[in-house]
């Protein structure tokens, strides 16, 4: 599937805030989603946990080595200077391995170290296509990708379940097993509820330390970015007036919400002053201080 095609099908909140970048960039990011997303099934969708380690460890020794792979060949529209970088991508692939052999988080700090590796990364890919020079503001591409991830963990509760994969914090949720995060009692629908709550609430927190530099990045990719962050966060407040039941649907923002909040960004786009950027808040990367490139 061609990489654009790729994240209209599966992206399609990246997808409709693409269209503000101009056509170089907007296929770089179509093929860095393809890279991600490819890696990301391929771990997913494999027959069991075994076939899984196989392909991720063929993906991983053709990357180091620089050999051909399927994968690495979405990245062709992408100028050579502008690849992901080799220590980006093995902590991104990292994050894929210990799907692997998930079962559920003990701990905050240990979600946000899931949430950079699989998602932060990908905010410092981006970064890179977007030719951001400034070190500081990699803190709060960072953040953009934490805050993502938490919503993104947030609505496929149910989805992920399906795959023995509890993604709410034990400290946040206590102990249950995936089946009865699938089928729960009102009482295990209400601690979710109140777990998606603060988990939204945290994404949140990181959304609006990213949003301090959203501005600082080149015209076309700032609107973009902004877009993209205001419908993910649209995705958490509906989360939060929707009760978890079994066999939950995803939720999604509709095209004619989605284009609601478009004209609303363009026009407080418009008149927006940048600011000077601000210190970012290091507490926000408390957990990730002992991880490479998760400081500059």
């Amino acid at each position: 599937m061609k990489n654009n095609l790729l994240m209209r099908k599966h992206g399609k909140t990246f997808y409709w805030a693409s269209f503000f970048l101009d056509n170089a960039k907007m296929q770089a990011i179509y093929s860095i989603y393809s890279f991600c997303r490819k890696i990301d099934d391929m771990v997913d969708e494999a027959e069991n946990l075994n076939i899984a380690k196989k392909k991720l460890h063929i993906f991983m020794d053709a990357w180091r080595e620089g050999k051909s792979h399927s994968i690495i060949e979405v990245l062709k529209n992408i100028p050579k200077e502008n690849w992901p970088n080799q220590k980006l991508v093995e902590i991104f692939l990292n994050g894929q391995m210990s799907d692997i052999k998930f079962t559920s988080f003990k701990s905050d700090k240990a979600l946000i170290i899931y949430c950079y590796q699989v998602a932060g990364t990908v905010g410092l890919m981006v970064c890179d296509i977007f030719g951001v020079k400034d070190k500081k503001m990699r803190y709060f591409a960072i953040d953009l990708g934490i805050a993502m991830q938490l919503v993104n963990i947030s609505r496929d509760i149910y989805e992920d379940s399906l795959r023995n994969r509890i993604y709410l914090p034990e400290s946040l949720i206590g102990k249950y097993t995936p089946n009865e995060i699938a089928k729960p009692t009102k009482k295990t629908s209400a601690k979710i509820d109140l777990a998606r709550e603060k988990i939204i609430h945290l994404a949140n927190i990181y959304f609006a330390s990213a949003s301090q530099a959203i501005d600082h990045l080149p015209k076309g990719a700032a609107l973009a970015v902004k877009l993209a962050s205001a419908l993910y966060q649209q995705i958490g407040f509906q989360l939060i007036h929707t009760q978890y039941q079994h066999n939950e649907r995803r939720c999604y923002v509709t095209s004619f919400s989605k284009l609601l909040i478009t004209l609303n960004i363009i026009a407080k786009f418009l008149i927006t002053f940048k600011a000077n950027l601000k210190p970012h808040n290091k507490n926000l990367h408390k957990f990730l201080l002992t991880l490479p490139d998760s400081h500059f």
